[in-house]
């Protein structure tokens, strides 16, 4: 008579091969780029989001997003104020505020009612990494320290 087969173990105890993954909180900075089609448009179209490491790394995305803007997309003054903004030093209450652990934001009317906007605010989220793999940032976000940023529009 013959054994009865056994069931395999559980995969966790027969994978020494396979690497376990290892998680650890991590805090960084959620930024966002929303664009509004226009006021009858409720929900914007996401152009970028991503997790950030930096307040740095966030507002350098803000800043070359904004420069790569077309001059005809807008009237000239506020093409002005925004390249001021990038350029000129403006972003620097927004640097300031990421690093007080508030989030920031700003925003660019367009022609025909468009609306670009940019939002960062501080997060705490969880990285996954397997055995021997460097970290690995999951849009896994545990919590966030404020619902939305204040609003900045130039007109």
């Amino acid at each position: 008579m013959r054994p009865a087969p056994q069931p395999p173990p559980h995969p966790t105890a027969t994978a020494a091969s396979t690497p376990v993954p290892t998680a650890r909180i991590a805090h960084g900075f959620r930024y966002e780029a929303l664009h509004y089609a226009g006021p009858h448009q409720p929900c914007p179209t996401p152009v970028d989001l991503r997790i950030v490491t930096t307040p740095h790394e966030a507002i350098r995305a803000i800043r070359a997003h904004v420069r790569t803007l077309s001059p005809d997309t807008m009237t000239t003054d506020h093409h002005a104020a925004a390249l001021n903004w990038a350029d000129e030093g403006g972003w620097t209450g927004a640097l300031a505020s990421l690093h007080r652990g508030q989030p920031c934001g700003f925003s660019l009317r367009l022609r025909r009612g468009v609306s670009l906007e940019w939002c960062v605010r501080p997060v705490t989220y969880l990285t996954l990494h397997a055995s021997g793999a460097g970290p690995r940032p999951e849009l896994a976000q545990l919590s966030h320290r404020s619902a939305l940023p204040p609003r900045r529009v130039l007109n």
